[in-house]
């Protein structure tokens, strides 16, 4: 019992840390995202959101899966940190020389210009930054050492954007964001270093990287995959339309990212590691898991269905006029945030418990489904293709059930629960201000606050009513975890 009390104070420690970390980074992040969104322009967005979502892919070759590696590992000799080190050094090198000699052809596939293909150079910097940064980031999420990443990425996101803000009130337009990210990753890279007491030797060992690529070798397909999930959309929009579309698709996306970041990945953050620890005690990895997908649905998919109803009046007053084409882009990509809130967790699980060839074919099929509905839909314009990637994450959930329920043990129907529960009572909740919205148009435009602040009154007294009554257990984990570390 010692034993177990010790491991829940760790673990709820830790969340309280990602909890931190997720709030002050994306919370940062949205306030410099909406600076930036008013000084600069759609295109400049898509320009470098299409240069972002190609180093993404590259950047998955750089690392190898070993990070993700070195958490699971139960048993962990130093040799293998060090052999993780200087595979992910030597690659982020030898890919960044690749990225920067190529970058004219990649550009010409979008249609980029000089710029974009600037923009890839210059951005591949990071590559290497991100890679050295890798395996201590690694060592500190497998000892719980949420508080020191934590501060690392909060310094490094701080750091970024304000250099990004002042590039751009310059006006040096899309080479804010550039610097933006190359600000960021150097200071990350900085911060945890400073933080970190490991240092990496000059040995080397095949053992070990044999060991690593076991495992990293499935996570690469897992990453590269979940990447044409996510990224592919951008690319296809760049390259069948333009980059002003993507910047409008890519602020909606970002806005619902941030979301779920800050009211799903908040539990998820330290979800590997404490999967890893239980990977060997079934009942307590499974009782986990459902306490993790019930606090992190319950708490997202209100905020996500507030935001739908409110998205209109939101978007334009806090992005400004300019980025109105994405205000219906952002709601239909709500529905897809209110799933992720749940589905945040299975890749995780699956990982922890050495199911990481499942983990893979699941995230295949998806992201296989994904890029056949996303090419279809890309000729009738961008806001096809914020509906084929919505319906894709529904359309695909079934099998993400059966491959957890083979795998793992998770009961279809309790997981479904977790989750059900609050879209249902979400769903009511918004109700009112549905009703609101078509009985009295002006309001939203004559007093946009007011109009917000009552729907963000109405939602969360019936919203907050009906957990009370649903899932009161919800209040006393939530608060566990706010006393372990606030």
């Amino acid at each position: 019992m010692r034993d177990d009390a010790a491991f829940r104070r760790k673990a709820v420690s830790g969340a309280g840390w990602v909890a931190a970390d997720k709030w002050s980074n994306r919370l940062t992040s949205l306030v410099i995202l909406t600076v930036l969104g008013r000084l600069l322009t759609p295109a400049d967005f898509g320009v470098v959101a299409i240069a972002t979502a190609f180093l993404a892919f590259v950047a998955v070759f750089a690392d190898q899966g070993f990070a993700r590696a070195l958490v699971q590992r139960s048993e962990l000799p130093n040799v293998y940190p060090t052999t993780s080190f200087w595979v992910s050094l030597i690659s982020s090198l030898i890919l960044g020389t690749l990225v920067a000699l190529t970058a004219p052809f990649v550009s010409a596939i979008f249609n980029g210009g000089d710029t974009l293909t600037q923009v890839i150079q210059l951005s591949s910097i990071a590559l290497v930054l991100n890679a050295i940064a890798s395996t201590p980031a690694a060592l500190l999420e497998r000892n719980f050492d949420f508080r020191a990443l934590a501060i690392r990425r909060f310094t490094g996101t701080v750091t970024g954007g304000v250099a990004a803000v002042i590039a751009a009130f310059a006006g040096l337009g899309v080479w804010s964001l550039v610097l933006q990210t190359l600000v960021t990753a150097t200071v990350s890279l900085v911060t945890l270093w400073l933080a970190s007491s490991w240092r990496p030797s000059l040995s080397f060992s095949l053992t070990a990287l044999r060991h690593l690529w076991a495992v990293g070798s499935s996570i690469i397909g897992m990453e590269l995959v979940s990447l044409v999930n996510s990224q592919a959309d951008r690319l296809l929009i760049g390259a069948a339309l333009s980059p002003e579309a993507v910047g409008y698709y890519y602020l909606a996306i970002r806005v619902v990212a941030i979301m779920v970041d800050l009211f799903s990945a908040v539990f998820s953050g330290a979800s590997l590691t404490t999967f890893s620890r239980l990977q060997h005690d079934r009942p307590r990895l499974l009782a986990w898991f459902y306490k993790l997908t019930s606090m992190s649905s319950t708490t997202a998919i209100p905020i996500f269905a507030l935001a739908l109803v409110t998205a209109p009046v939101m978007i334009p007053f806090i992005f400004g006029s300019q980025w109105g084409p994405s205000v219906i882009l952002f709601q239909v990509l709500s529905l897809l945030g209110a799933l992720n809130a749940v589905a945040y967790f299975d890749r995780s699980v699956l990982i922890a418990i050495g199911k990481a060839k499942a983990a893979f074919l699941l995230t295949l099929g998806q992201a296989v489904l994904g890029v056949v509905l996303v090419v279809v839909a890309v000729p009738w314009g961008v806001m096809a293709v914020a509906i084929a990637v919505t319906t894709r994450q529904y359309l695909y959930w079934p099998m993400r059930l059966i491959t957890l329920k083979r795998n793992v043990g998770v009961s279809p129907r309790k997981y479904l629960g977790q989750w059900l529960r609050p879209f249902l009572t979400s769903v009511i909740a918004i109700i009112p201000s549905v009703i609101l919205a078509v009985v009295w148009p002006d309001f939203a435009s004559s007093a946009p606050i007011g109009f917000v602040g009552l729907n963000v009154a109405l939602v969360s007294l019936i919203y907050g009513l009906g957990v009370w009554l649903l899932n009161r257990d919800y209040f006393h984990d939530v608060r566990r975890i706010v006393q372990r570390k606030f």
